[in-house]
């Protein structure tokens, strides 16, 4: 090769050279690439040089001729791509327009899938964050805010609808609720039940220990545990305190934040003001399963068969299926929840990995008031 010509440290392989490749330089002119070595030389055509380069850290450029099949030639000196005789051939400068290209969309790709993780991974951070600021913000709640918003909304409720003092009914309802108590955390949350009369199949709890149950769900459900089920499930809002967690989550978190460098009275005073959607908005989805999920950890704490949940579920979507053929859908419990049989489901799989199926209290009476 002529002694202007800037060459490269290259390896080529080829039969004439021996089954391993050799090394050597190469270098090229108007009119050929040349490879030269101790093992003897080769050469390819200009307008016959075919270039190839894996996109990727380390991967060598190739040059190949169709005319010669068993000749490679490849440097890892990517310098060479650069070379103002490759690049005013019209045949070579196409293939490293085209090798450039790859290599920007590959790298706009990369870029683009790395800016996407980031932001899931930003996302990700940002809801942690949130909901370990409102798992901090509720736990700031006095409880004497809590009863007192709890026995304001009883008192409501009671002016507007028909709350019976049924000695019958009342020891039904206490049978089956008495030993679910023992397992409930100490919080200084006082439950109270009581009775209210409607037809419709429903169960609610209030901030601060009110518990609801209808007579229209005494009626639906056959056994002690079916009700126990309904109530553990009610109770479990109110223990994990949802309404106000989600009162909270919604503030958006320039408020949330706010309220978390805060002290109390700012927090009491934004959950007074939005109290009133405790009343009036049901829970997210992922509320009512933590709910299912603590109030079955409840029943099987206080030895209840915790499938009386699952049975009075059952029930519930019976009578969900046959409002929504008459076209009324009347019936209230669990109206805002997931799909019933998607949470009878997810209840059946707790129940088959139960280590203990047995051992449960029986109990002497049934809820039966038809």
């Amino acid at each position: 090769m002529r002694e202007d010509i800037p060459t490269f440290v290259a390896q080529a392989s080829h039969p004439n050279f021996g089954e391993q490749p050799v090394e050597g330089r190469i270098g090229f002119d108007r009119w050929h690439m040349h490879f030269e070595s101790e093992f003897g030389t080769c050469q390819i055509p200009i307008p016959q040089l075919q270039i190839h380069k894996d996109e990727g850290k380390g991967e060598p450029v190739c040059f190949t001729d169709p005319a010669q099949p068993d000749l490679t030639v490849y440097t890892y000196d990517t310098r060479v791509l650069g070379l103002r005789t490759l690049l005013d051939a019209a045949q070579t400068r196409v293939q490293l327009q085209a090798i450039h290209k790859q290599g920007e969309t590959k790298r706009a790709i990369k870029i683009t899938v790395g800016f996407l993780v980031g932001c899931v991974v930003v996302a990700i951070l940002a809801t942690a964050s949130i909901s370990l600021m409102v798992r901090v913000l509720v736990a700031r709640i006095p409880p004497k805010f809590e009863k007192d918003l709890g026995d304001k909304f009883f008192a409501e409720l009671q002016s507007e609808e028909t709350f019976i003092q049924d000695s019958n009914l009342q020891a039904k309802v206490d049978l089956a609720v008495t030993p679910l108590l023992t397992s409930l955390p100490t919080n200084q949350i006082n439950f109270q039940f009581h009775i209210m009369e409607t037809p419709m199949a429903n169960a609610f709890a209030l901030p601060g220990g009110h518990v609801v149950v209808t007579t229209g769900l005494l009626k639906l459900v056959d056994r002690p545990e079916q009700l126990a089920g309904a109530v553990a499930h009610e109770i479990a809002h109110v223990t994990q305190k949802h309404g106000f967690r989600q009162i909270i989550s919604q503030m958006g978190p320039a408020l949330l934040f706010q309220l978390f460098l805060g002290n109390q009275g700012g927090l009491v005073g934004a959950l007074g003001a939005g109290s009133q959607l405790l009343m009036t908005q049901g829970f997210s989805q992922e509320y009512e399963l933590e709910a299912d999920a603590v109030g079955w950890k409840y029943l099987v704490d206080s030895h209840i068969d915790p499938r009386g949940l699952i049975d009075v579920l059952r029930k519930l979507k019976d009578e969900e299926d046959r409002e929504r053929i008459a076209g009324e859908m009347e019936i209230a419990a669990f109206r805002s929840h997931p799909t019933t049989q998607k949470r009878i489901n997810l209840l059946e799989e707790k129940w088959h990995k139960l280590k203990q199926k047995s051992g449960f209290i029986e109990f002497e009476k049934t809820v039966t008031t038809r």
